[in-house]
């Protein structure tokens, strides 16, 4: 069902409800036919509080303004529309790779835990992309020191998930350079353990990034003055059409007349 409604400056403002019971991300795209011309809006869904429609999601946004026409409308569910510091997931939306999106958690787990272990060398600790996870098992299994940054994240259960773990070299940046850089993420002006060891000297060293300025550095393992943020990731689901259909748009008089297609549609 795709309501419609204009305004008399001919904004256009658009509520699409469904039955759905997990909150989505949408895409909209609306193709004036005529000219073949398309305008693309992400929707996230809401909580609708409206009583007789309490079983829908709500999707509410202003597309700007339409020219008078017929229009072809087509909406596809799990499309990527996500921005650095959205509130997703248990936290703060950071950056999508590979399919997968990448969360860090909204504030930090600690501000005292050192990485650990400074004698020994736990080898497979990679800075790229994707093996923060990987690195973080490693590293509470090669390290049984209690309250190192890896255990912290990997035995952390957070606004209902429980598959957090100490970013990679890289993954960290990502943290600094789509959130913190922005102004996202409430991070400290101080370093953060990444879950990598120092390739120089893997033993005594991990690298960390320095949030004032977003500097890599190695730091001794044992030191007990760096902060700890931890991070998960989901694969994103692939984008699906949901629904399709037509719609007549005359702006300045406030209704939608939708042509003979079985679509419903509302006039306000």
């Amino acid at each position: 069902m795709l309501y419609l409604k204009a305004s008399q400056s001919n904004t256009i403002s658009v509520t699409w409800t469904e039955r759905a019971s997990n909150a989505n991300i949408y895409k909209l795209i609306l193709t004036n036919i005529a000219k073949n011309t398309s305008t693309a809006i992400y929707i996230d869904a809401i909580s609708n509080a409206s009583s007789y429609e309490e079983r829908y999601d709500r999707f509410t946004f202003t597309l700007g303004a339409l020219e008078k026409g017929q229009y072809k409308y087509e909406v596809l569910q799990d499309a990527n529309g996500y921005a650095a510091g959205d509130a997703l997931g248990g936290g703060l939306f950071v950056f999508e790779d590979g399919g997968y999106a990448y969360i860090s958690a909204a504030a930090d787990q600690s501000d005292k835990a050192p990485w650990g272990c400074d004698t020994v060398n736990i080898s497979g600790t990679l800075e790229a992309i994707g093996k923060g996870s990987a690195n973080t098992a490693l590293i509470v299994a090669g390290c049984t020191t209690s309250g190192i940054s890896a255990e912290i994240c990997e035995k952390l259960t957070l606004n209902g998930y429980s598959d957090w773990f100490l970013p990679s070299l890289n993954e960290l940046a990502e943290m600094y350079t789509q959130l913190d850089a922005n102004g996202f993420g409430g991070f400290a002006n101080q370093s953060y353990w990444s879950s990598t060891q120092d390739s120089v000297d893997p033993v005594k060293n991990a690298m960390t990034i320095d949030f004032n300025n977003g500097n890599e550095h190695a730091h001794q393992k044992s030191q007990t003055n760096r902060h700890t943020r931890a991070m998960r990731r989901f694969l994103m689901g692939t984008p699906k059409v949901v629904e399709t259909g037509l719609a007549y748009i005359e702006p300045a008089t406030a209704t939608y007349v939708a042509p003979s297609n079985n679509n419903t549609y509302v006039s306000f």
